[in-house]
This record gives C-alpha cells, structure tokens and sequence, in this order.
C-alpha cells in the first residue's frame, strides 16, 4: 500500500490534488491512503510513514521548504514533490532541499500522473531490493509453552532492538517480538545495516532517528531511548556520517 500526503492551505488546489490522486490509484488499481495537512505545523506533529507527499511552499507560518528540510532528516526515503505558484520558490526548493520533483500552480492531471509513475517505479524498487534478516523468536503457545519460530523481518520495519529480562526485543512500528542471544553478537549482525548501539542495553536503526537532544534520541514514532554518556560521542559521529551519506 502506497501512503501519500498533501500539506496544501489552499482548499481548491488539495482537493485538485486529492483527486487527481484518487483518479489515478483506482485506474492503476493500487492500494493507497491519502493523509491531508493544511500547514507544515500539524504535518510535522504526524507520526506515520509516507512514501511521498505533495508539499506546497508559499504556506503561512513554516513553509514548504521548512517542513521539507525537516521531513528529509526523519524520512529520508520520502519523495517531497513541491507544488507553488512562484517560480523562484521552485528553485530555491530545489537548491535548498532534497526535492523530488517540482510542480507548477495550478497543478496539471498529466504532470502529477507523470510524477506519481516514477513515484510507484522508485518505490516498488526499493522494496525489490529490501533486505530481509530472520530471528528465531519465541511464541507462547495456547496452552501456555513456548515455541520457537524462525521469523523473516524487513531491515527497514526494525526500529530497535531492546536487551530485557536476559531476552531480546525486537520493535517494530506496531509490533514486538523477543528471541534469546547477547546484545554484543546482535550488534555485531546488524552493523552492516546502519545500527548503532546507542546504550548498553539498545540497538537502535539509524534510519528511524529524527534527532538527538541531550542523553536522548527521539525516533520518528515518538518513542525515545536513552543515550549512554560514554558512547554519546561516538555515537553522535556515526549518526551524522549515516546522514550526510543519505543526503
């Protein structure tokens, strides 16, 4: 399924936009949720994964290019297709953030629909090429056992591993799951995939970091997890170098 956005204080042009969206998924026959937002204010206050959203830049309060800069540093698989009215807000989108593409108030059906084809070609890539990793995780059964499953999770879904109770946890966005093994081996299987070990006791993956304040990182679910004094320069460093390589 295909989560798209529209941040857009203009009613016409979202529902334009809106529409041509609708249009255009049913046609294709995807599976899709559309998330509206009417500032980059209450955008920034959303939690949930998006694969792309149609951001304009003249809005009141923070613009486009604000919230985009922001989006890109939590999501930074997110395709931000600027929409304006002004030109010169189009190139200094495109040399400020990591756009997209751009398009021209008012939008155009055939442009969008250009732009949502490479949008589903990039995405349906990515996930193509997701890296999969297994855990043999432990069930209660229904009469109280435990049984021990070999379970295949995507890279990208793990939000952080959690060492508690001699047990491992496994955190997704809505899930949990435990398997039992040392910490030190699960960091040293999962370094090649952009985890860092933040605190004695959690791995966390540094894609889903929105940012670091104090002895504290905040994740794009809302969740934080605490920073240890002795690694937080070190880990500081690696999660800088992670995004500067992602930009």
């Amino acid at each position: 399924m295909l989560n798209l956005a529209i941040c857009d204080n203009n009613k016409k042009d979202s529902k334009k936009i809106e529409t041509i969206i609708k249009n255009y998924m049913e046609k294709k026959r995807i599976t899709y949720e559309i998330f509206q937002f009417q500032s980059g204010e209450i955008l920034l206050q959303f939690h949930g994964n998006l694969d792309a959203i149609f951001l304009d830049i003249a809005m009141e309060g923070m613009n486009g290019i604000q919230a985009g800069k922001k989006l890109h540093e939590w999501n930074r698989n997110i395709k931000i297709i600027y929409t304006t009215s002004y030109q010169q807000y189009a190139l200094q989108a495109m040399n400020n953030v990591h756009a997209f593409a751009y398009l021209e108030k008012p939008v155009r059906k055939s442009k969008a629909e250009q732009q949502l084809d490479e949008i589903i070609r990039y995405v349906k890539e990515e996930h193509e090429n997701m890296e999969i990793i297994k855990f043999e995780i432990i069930e209660i059964t229904r009469d109280g056992r435990l049984d021990y499953k070999i379970k295949s999770f995507e890279i990208n879904d793990i939000y952080y591993f959690e060492y508690i109770n001699r047990k491992i946890k496994i955190k997704l966005r809505n899930e949990e799951y435990f398997f039992v093994d040392k910490m030190k081996y699960v960091s040293t299987k999962m370094q090649p995939y952009n985890f860092e070990v933040c605190h004695q006791n959690f791995l966390v993956n540094l894609i889903h970091i929105k940012k670091i304040k104090g002895y504290e990182v905040y994740l794009n679910n809302n969740e934080k997890l605490p920073v240890s004094q002795k690694k937080s320069a070190e880990f500081r460093k690696k999660l800088n170098t992670f995004i500067q390589r992602s930009i």
